[in-house]
């Protein structure tokens, strides 16, 4: 039997997952440092971290369903939460 990837809720777990270790690497030096001493610098780590939970996610979770319209206002609000995010540290200089 052929399992159907679960694209959707792949998407939306990663676009929060994302969202919160930028946020994590911005406020935690130590959890920065871990990524770097891992993968050699923080953004590999968080892409080989986010590919790999993508491809988890899609591929073992198959009976919950989310839909498109949950993972496109997923990724928008994550979006706008990381923005807000450098906006306000930004700001707070």
């Amino acid at each position: 039997m052929i399992k159907k990837f679960n694209y959707f809720l792949s998407i939306t777990v990663v676009s929060w997952l994302l969202t919160l270790m930028i946020i994590a690497t911005d406020l935690s030096p130590p959890f920065k440092a871990f990524l770097t001493t891992y993968f050699s610098h923080h953004w590999i780590a968080k892409l080989i971290i986010s590919i790999i939970v993508f491809l988890l996610v899609g591929f073992l979770i198959e009976k919950k369903q989310v839909s498109e319209k949950i993972a496109f206002y997923s990724v928008i609000a994550s979006i706008a939460i990381m923005l807000g995010f450098f906006i306000f540290e930004f700001i707070k200089g």
